[in-house]
């Protein structure tokens, strides 16, 4: 078989197997809710050490599952500290990105040194969307901060390395920034969907739970529940012995 059709076969399965463990991993996130900031079954400092392990992980894994074509590494590394940190805080956001970024440097090649920085500014500008945005962070918005910073990343690279301008240009460095948009991208859809399937954020106005420490029309988990449940069962108890 032709050389360039098996590289493209390679290609396709790359990205489809890319989008698919996005898709699988958000939709993860949205069921549990484990690093929501809301959930209180695990505590903050736990919820943050497994976020910078799992998108760290997933951050090293972009590079190790890579392939170099045109001097570049195609790669889908910046979804680790971009996903990450868009809906999950700073700590997330910087850890991996350093994690990341470390293990871009073992790769080397020309694009080592520029790579590495764009990874550690993907992950400090997500740090501070989060800041900024918060509770406001939709997909959409998330899906255009990517491509901002996938922009930012080929900026980096051009400034930063020799004849960087014309590594940028190849299809290989192109299609790389669009695959991190991609996963970005299907990551917080799948996030948002199954949250909303799952955790209760579909419902209407009237039909959603209230709690004092989340507010209304936000995820209600189990324990919130039971602790509802309880107060509720309280109140109906002393309606009744005071109508006695």
């Amino acid at each position: 078989m032709d050389g360039n059709i098996l590289f493209w076969i390679d290609i396709i399965n790359f990205v489809i197997g890319c989008i698919l463990f996005c898709c699988v991993l958000g939709g993860f996130f949205g069921i549990t809710g484990i690093l929501d900031p809301d959930n209180e079954n695990i505590s903050g400092k736990k919820r943050t050490v497994l976020g910078i392990l799992i998108f760290g992980s997933l951050s090293v894994l972009g590079n190790l599952i890579g392939f170099s074509n045109d001097n570049v590494l195609i790669n889908f590394r910046d979804v680790g500290p971009i996903a990450g940190g868009l809906w999950f805080g700073p700590a997330v956001a910087l850890g991996a990105a350093v994690m990341g970024a470390t293990s871009r440097l073992f790769f080397g090649g020309a694009t080592m040194f520029s790579c590495a920085v764009a990874t550690l500014v993907a992950g400090a500008a997500s740090a501070l969307m989060y800041r900024m945005l918060k509770d406001k962070m939709t997909v959409r918005v998330s899906v255009m901060l990517a491509a901002v910073l996938g922009v930012i990343h080929l900026t980096l690279v051009s400034v930063l390395t020799p004849n960087g301008v014309a590594i940028i240009l190849t299809p290989s460095a192109i299609g790389s920034i669009a695959l991190v948009v991609v996963g970005v991208a299907t990551f917080s859809a799948s996030y948002k969907y199954f949250g909303a399937r799952f955790r209760g954020e579909h419902l209407g106005k009237d039909q959603k739970l209230s709690h004092p420490k989340v507010g209304r029309n936000k995820p209600v988990y189990n324990f919130q529940i039971r602790e509802l449940e309880k107060q509720n069962a309280e109140k109906k108890n002393k309606s009744a012995g005071i109508s006695r």
